[in-house]
């Protein structure tokens, strides 16, 4: 049996990759057993039970960017997360660990470091995340997403392989059969959403210009994340033509619904409005580490796959207005389209689990000549 221990937390845009690796092994070999790592109290403790996963919570306290008191607590709480994740490497007999992203990917990698296991790492972002930084020296391999990354990580370079970033499998859905799904016609429609936690900055925009838009005939399928759901949702709950839910399980009906995406970008989400061919007014957040939502936006942008409004010049006129303009320019959608799938890789976890085993056989080997 091959036990492999997955550390990945925080965001979506960390959870869904382990997701898609940790669905590849289960399919690609018989033996193999997978255990999820996550933050005591974060979103990864909602979304990946309902893939079948389980996951072991860890006490990880985030390590702020600016002064903060609690900043001085990190020491004792990083020493009790390590400590928590070599007991648990101990008692599950884990082989291998993967490292997705999240303050939690370092903790649990540093335990892996300590016990001396083969040590992966799958990097989505156009910058690397502390995790990633920490830990590059020591992994076996490390996966990126985007090509840019490599600028950041030169001295680990041979252990780079870009294979794009994993994401969910999603069930093939015609047009009219996701129209079908949220009870709506035949009729332009947008999906807008800020993440898998939500942007309230993005949501208060939006939530002023939702009859605006209703009002020219346009359907609206809007992710708020479960910090503001209550207030918008008993706002507008009601009107025909909306649907808001703070997370949607079965995202690939928005998005096969949907003539435009309203997004952050995150890497996740590029890499699925990509595969989904979706074109998108991208928003990106201001404080990612290193600016690499901008760098990713700006990236598409210049690829004719998308467009961007900034966080300091976003307001609910400007987003009005850049939602109508587009969404009725079919022959600019259409370009946006064929530019967003030109930038797929469908098979990256495929790629990356392929790898592993073959570093992990050759691994092996090795220790048995010594």
């Amino acid at each position: 049996m091959l036990n492999i221990a997955i550390a990945a937390g925080g965001t979506g845009g960390h959870i869904f990759p382990g997701i898609s690796i940790a669905e590849k092994f289960v399919n690609q070999l018989e033996n193999v057993k997978v255990i999820f790592i996550g933050a005591r109290n974060g979103i990864e403790n909602k979304i990946i039970p309902k893939y079948n996963f389980n996951i072991v919570q860890m006490d990880v306290h985030k390590l702020y960017r600016y002064f903060i008191l609690r900043n001085l607590l990190f020491p004792i709480y990083l020493i009790r997360s390590i400590w928590q994740a070599l007991r648990m490497f101990h008692d599950m007999n884990i082989d291998i660990f993967i490292g997705c992203g999240g303050f939690v990917s370092g903790s649990a990698g540093l335990a892996a470091l300590w016990l001396q296991l083969p040590i992966f790492l799958q990097e989505q972002n156009s910058f690397p995340g502390v995790s990633t930084r920490l830990l590059a020296k020591s992994c076996k391999r490390l996966y990126i997403g985007n090509q840019e990354v490599k600028q950041y990580l030169k001295s680990v370079e041979s252990k780079i392989k870009y294979t794009g970033n994993p994401i969910r499998e999603f069930k093939k859905v015609r047009r009219q059969e996701a129209l079908t799904f949220w009870n709506f016609k035949d009729k332009k429609t947008i999906f807008i959403y800020g993440g898998s936690q939500g942007s309230h900055s993005l949501n208060m925009n939006f939530s002023e210009i939702i009859d605006d838009i209703l009002e020219k005939d346009i359907q609206i399928i809007f992710q708020t994340g479960f910090f503001d759901f209550e207030e918008i949702n008993n706002k507008f709950g009601n009107r025909n033509g909306l649907v808001i839910q703070p997370f949607f399980d079965n995202i690939e009906y928005a998005y096969s619904a949907s003539d435009l995406v309203i997004c952050r970008a995150g890497a996740i989400s590029l890499t699925e409005i990509s595969h989904f061919g979706l074109p998108a007014i991208l928003i990106p957040f201001p404080y990612s580490a290193g600016q690499h939502q901008l760098k990713n936006a700006q990236s598409f942008v210049k690829k004719g796959a998308a467009e961007m409004i900034t966080e300091d010049e976003l307001n609910p006129k400007l987003l009005f207005n850049k939602i109508i303009d587009l969404i009725n320019d079919k022959n600019r959608l259409l370009d946006m389209s064929n530019s967003l799938k030109s930038l797929v890789i469908n098979d990256s976890a495929k790629r990356i689990v392929e790898d592993i085993i073959q570093v992990n056989q050759l691994n092996q080997r090795v220790n048995r000549l010594f």
